[in-house]
């Protein structure tokens, strides 16, 4: 994927026509945080596709990516970022699931979703391509996560809520104010969508798992919302299997 900054305020990402489903995720996910929450992302402006690529225009945002100035930041203004995503987190959790009824783990849209950490731990299928689901619940998509060498190690619970997930949270996707780190952008949705309320917790510990300081952010962000450590164990076991 490309992205471009343009003038007047606006970036475009363009991608081969394959890819085309990730960005229409992403576009639909920008639509419906900005209509039920505050949190600040891009405004989407357009989405169109030629023979053999789309193109995502957006507006910009102000900010820094929060990895150039983690290490500068105080631990009172970590403290205040982590407050931050908290209320945009608690919002982003509670937008209502009104597309495809009939599945409960969807992309913005209702469909399948795409999400690298299922991908990676799956045979390449052509026939499926890089998205996996809708599922009708949990249970299904706990059968997915599934790794059949490892029969004692497998998500049981169904009984999380499912909630509309980031789910690719980063230090390159968290803008910030260089000056006082106070959050001022959540970016690149392209992995959106409905999920287990621990997806978001452990996506963050799958995609980082060097920066102490940021994973010291995800956990006392998590940690407010829900003790998810055996979901992580189970998931770390998974990665060290499959990757």
């Amino acid at each position: 994927m490309k992205v471009q900054q343009l003038p007047f305020g606006m970036y475009l990402k363009t991608t081969g026509i394959y890819w085309h489903q990730s960005l229409a995720n992403e576009y639909g996910a920008l639509q419906l945080i900005r209509r039920h929450t505050n949190i600040p992302v891009p405004r989407p402006l357009d989405i169109v596709s030629s023979s053999e690529d789309s193109y995502l225009l957006t507006s910009a945002l102000p900010g820094v990516r929060l990895g150039m100035c983690i290490d500068s930041l105080s631990d009172s203004q970590v403290e205040t970022l982590v407050q931050d995503l908290h209320e945009c987190f608690a919002q982003l959790h509670a937008i209502p699931k009104d597309v495809a009824p009939k599945y409960a783990i969807t992309n913005s849209l209702g469909k399948a979703c795409y999400d690298y950490r299922i991908l990676a731990g799956l045979k390449y299928d052509e026939s499926r391509g890089d998205t996996v689901g809708p599922f009708v619940d949990e249970h299904e998509f706990n059968n997915l996560l599934r790794a059949k060498p490892l029969p004692n190690v497998q998500h049981n619970s169904t009984e999380h809520r499912i909630v509309f997930t980031h789910a690719d949270l980063n230090m390159r996707n968290v803008l910030v104010q260089q000056h006082n780190g106070r959050l001022s952008g959540i970016v690149d949705w392209e992995n959106s969508g409905w999920y287990p309320e621990y997806w978001e917790y452990t996506k963050a510990h799958y995609i980082t798992k060097l920066n102490r300081r940021w994973l010291a952010i995800v956990d006392q962000l998590f940690n407010q919302r829900g003790n998810y450590d055996r979901e992580l164990k189970i998931e770390r076991q998974l990665w060290d299997y499959c990757f």
